[in-house]
This record gives C-alpha cells, sequence and structure tokens, in this order.
C-alpha cells in the first residue's frame, strides 16, 4: 500500500522528515519505520512511502482482509512537529480471488447450439465481494 502526501510549507525551515502513522486493528495508530522511516532523503523528497501486505497484516498492526488502511503525518523541521494532517481516505486490504473450482459441464443447459457450465466460488474472495466472473473458451 503506497501513502503520499504534499509537502507543507516549512516556514522558512527545510523540512527534515515525515513521521507516518497507521491505524491498527484496535483502532489506535502506530508509526511505521521500517518502510516509511520518514528521515530518509528518498520518502523526504518523494513524499511517499510504500508499506507491504505483510507488514500490514503482521503485529503491531494486525489488519485483515477487507480493512480499512488509514493513515496521517507529521511533518518536521529544526523548530519541531507540525500539526498531524488530516487522515488519509483509506484504502481495502484486498487481493486477488481464488480461482473458481468444480467447473463443470451442465446437462440441463447443453444442448447442440450451446454449452452450459457451473462452478463454485474459490475459497477465499480476497477480502472483498466477487463481482464478475470472465469464461474464455477455445
Amino acid at each position: 500500500m503506497t501513502i503520499d502526501w504534499e509537502a507543507p510549507s516549512g516556514r522558512g525551515s527545510q523540512i527534515l522528515g515525515y513521521k507516518i502513522f497507521v491505524r491498527k486493528s484496535d483502532l489506535t495508530y502506530s508509526t511505521e519505520t521500517m518502510n516509511c522511516d520518514g528521515s530518509k532523503t528518498t520518502i523526504i523528497s518523494s513524499t511517499r512511502c510504500t508499506i507491504p501486505l505483510n507488514t500490514l497484516t503482521a503485529a503491531p498492526f494486525s489488519l485483515s482482509l477487507g480493512n480499512i488502511v488509514f493513515a496521517k503525518v507529521i511533518a518536521y523541521n529544526y523548530y519541531g512537529d507540525s500539526a498531524t494532517s488530516q487522515v488519509g481516505s483509506g484504502a481495502v486490504i484486498v487481493l486477488v480471488p481464488d480461482a473458481p473450482i468444480n467447473l463443470i459441464n451442465d446437462p440441463t443447459i447443453t444442448n447442440s447450439f450451446r454449452i452450459g457450465f457451473s462452478w463454485s466460488e474459490g475459497t477465499s474472495n480476497g477480502g472483498a465481494e466477487v463481482i464478475d466472473f470472465s469464461i474464455a473458451y477455445d
């Protein structure tokens, strides 16, 4: 998941870094410094960082598929910390769903002009409702 923000005014002093906070499953916030170390020049200059899914689903965040990830940022310069940004709009943790299973010819539909199929959804929907299936034939 990528978190990005606009650089604020340093009000006469260069921005030295950012503190990035991510909301945990218990609805409190924790800093994320392994992937979003806001003191690194690449993060300061790009005003963005990326947190892998396995980090978000592990402690201390402990988020699950379907959870919404919220973040907020504080900028700091020589004189101190800015106010905390508003919480971002959030992103839902989802993966692609498992492939459908038990694909079979449905003899109640199949005739000399059409072929009918039936199947079951895979075990995991990836954290969001499956809204469509694509069928390809050869």
